[in-house]
């Protein structure tokens, strides 16, 4: 399963409580990877900066977390502070 969703900083997914940690760099610039450790839900996670932007827009971290069916509970969870959530099988 995946939860895909969009943020405009890394603080914002970090201080939420969600158990989002152990962020490091990937091979290719401006990309990250990590886990997803919470009570309710684990997983793993990339997350890159939008590449392509129109100007004038400020460009989005897009998070994907992959895990089992728990994620349904972080993507609820997401949905509730404000980020616009995708969930993909």
């Amino acid at each position: 399963m995946k939860v895909i969703f969009k943020s405009k900083d890394f603080a914002s997914v970090d201080g939420s409580g969600f158990g989002f940690n152990h962020r490091r760099p990937m091979a290719n610039p401006w990309q990250y990877q990590g886990r997803v450790q919470h009570r309710q839900w684990q997983g793993t996670y990339e997350c890159e900066w939008e590449q392509n932007v129109s100007k004038g827009r400020q460009p989005e971290l897009l998070w994907t977390v992959e895990g089992d069916a728990r994620l349904f509970g972080l993507a609820a969870g997401l949905k509730s502070k404000g980020f616009t959530v995708d969930v993909e099988p």
